[in-house]
């Protein structure tokens, strides 16, 4: 069944019921607790509830990358008007040609800078890298460098950027051998980002991924102003590259989850990973 997405007004008033629901539980929580107390023989289940922080889904999450220079970006004010961000890793593991953004392995020249500076302003980060492989081997290999690459800074999630079909034959099996030797390396939660038409016309396989990452930019103005038409499950959504935000002078690419559940799923509940 089709996502359903909120319009605005049926947003807001779906964060004031969200909130007064994860009061009533914590409120049911408490008591089931104190009640526990006064009678040992009980043994309630305890409803547990996953509480938001303070999250304005109104904020978008932006994904960045080199093409961003760190010098350019003013971290402290960015991370005031944003929920979380997913920071290019690599772009593949080798790079045909030069340009500004990765070396010449494939890393993201700016992706250590980016990382560090959002965490150290308790922003919730996750990673993506661009799957570049031609073949099963391939694939391993850039699922390899994405993990050493990243795996210090224990992101969130970690996302397969796919967008060409990179493979002649048996694409399907190339993705998912980059998402295996990834689980098998230790990440716990790995997603796909990609486009609703592309997954059709490549029937691609997206039921091994534990989320599904969007991109629709409907009349791309710069805000929400469509959702993908489609029959695929999918937690994020990707709706402008045309983004302006205070503390960097340039366009971002910004995205939005539906409910709070979702962001939870994404972003470890607004809590840096330990």
């Amino acid at each position: 069944m089709m996502r359903k997405h909120l319009k605005p007004p049926g947003f807001l008033l779906a964060i004031i019921l969200s909130l007064a629901l994860a009061t009533f539980f914590v409120k049911l929580n408490i008591t089931k607790n104190d009640t526990a107390k006064d009678d040992t023989t009980k043994n309630d289940t305890v409803t547990k509830v996953s509480l938001d922080h303070g999250i304005n889904l109104n904020k978008p999450i932006i994904d960045i990358s080199g093409w961003q220079l760190p010098s350019e970006m003013d971290y402290d004010t960015l991370s005031q008007q944003i929920n979380g961000v997913i920071v290019r890793v690599q772009h593949g593991i080798s790079m045909k040609k030069k340009n500004n953004a990765a070396d010449q392995n494939g890393k993201d020249k700016a992706m250590d800078t980016h990382i560090q500076e959002f965490q150290k302003r308790n922003v919730p980060v996750a990673v993506y890298a661009f799957v570049n492989g031609t073949s099963n081997a391939e694939m391993r290999q850039e699922a390899k460098k994405f993990y050493e690459r990243a795996e210090k800074y224990k992101p969130t999630y970690w996302w397969l950027d796919v967008e060409e079909v990179t493979m002649k034959q048996n694409f399907n099996q190339g993705i998912e051998a980059f998402r295996d030797e990834l689980a098998k390396l230790g990440a716990k939660n790995i997603g796909i980002y990609t486009q609703d038409w592309f997954v059709t016309a490549n029937q691609l396989d997206v039921t091994p991924f534990s989320s599904v990452w969007l991109a629709h930019y409907g009349g791309n103005t710069g805000y929400w102003d469509a959702s993908p038409n489609t029959t695929i499950p999918y937690d994020l959504h990707q709706y402008t590259d045309k983004g302006r935000l205070n503390g960097f002078n340039g366009s971002l690419d910004f995205n939005r989850v539906a409910n709070i559940e979702d962001y939870n799923k994404l972003f470890n509940h607004g809590q840096l990973v330990k």
